[in-house]
């Protein structure tokens, strides 16, 4: 059984636990399995919920392998192509092929069904009280190497991790490692500030020693 199998299982024993999901929850996980094992550095992007006011059920996993759209999963391809090759001028990506970049990355929501295109704070605090040990089976599963967090502030991992530490890096941004994994605590990808900014942020998270030392 790969990866992408043993997800598909715990989705079921998702909607079997929370019956409010059935017809209604977003699958997610690793975009290409073949493409995700080759990669050096193995990320994982973790946001809040689906932007699907009509509660349809999907797969990010298929809907990715054929389509990158938005400014959402733009910034995101962008992020990856600089976490995997040593942040190039962001000129250089323009003409990247976005669905070649996402098919190297591991995507998942907190929340497993869609909403509008914003969402509380409390809603997605309420999921990780109650969801947890499915949302940690699921990083699990996927396996990273580093994470990044772009669901909410530093407190709300210790719903995931109770004993998380997170430090500055120098850049307002809290890092952490625990099990393994390198954390980064970022910015949501629709976030409104120029696509430039976030990603030499990034770029400065990523190389600075306090990150490369934990």
């Amino acid at each position: 059984m790969n990866k992408n199998q043993e997800l598909d299982k715990l989705f079921e024993r998702w909607i079997a636990e929370f019956p409010q999901y059935k017809n209604k929850l977003y699958k997610d996980g690793i975009i290409n399995e073949q493409e995700y094992e080759r990669q050096k550095t193995k990320l994982l992007f973790i946001a809040k919920e689906p932007n699907d006011p009509e509660q349809n059920e999907g797969d990010f996993r298929e809907f990715l392998s054929k389509e990158v759209r938005g400014s959402f999963f733009y910034r995101i391809s962008e992020w990856t192509y600089g976490l995997l090759n040593n942040f190039p001028l962001l000129n250089e990506i323009e003409n990247c092929n976005k669905i070649d970049i996402i098919s190297k990355i591991a995507f998942m929501n907190i929340k497993k069904s869609g909403g509008k295109s914003s969402v509380g704070f409390d809603v997605i605090e309420k999921v990780l009280e109650v969801e947890y040990s499915l949302i940690l089976s699921e990083i699990d599963i996927i396996s990273p190497d580093i994470i990044i967090g772009c669901f909410g502030s530093v407190d709300d991992w210790k719903y995931l991790w109770p004993d998380i530490q997170f430090n500055s890096c120098g850049y307002d941004i809290g890092i952490s490692k625990i099990n393994n994994y390198k954390i980064i605590n970022y910015y949501h990808p629709s976030y409104p500030v120029p696509k430039a900014m976030s990603y030499c942020l990034l770029k400065c998270v990523y190389n600075s020693e306090i990150f490369k030392n934990l």
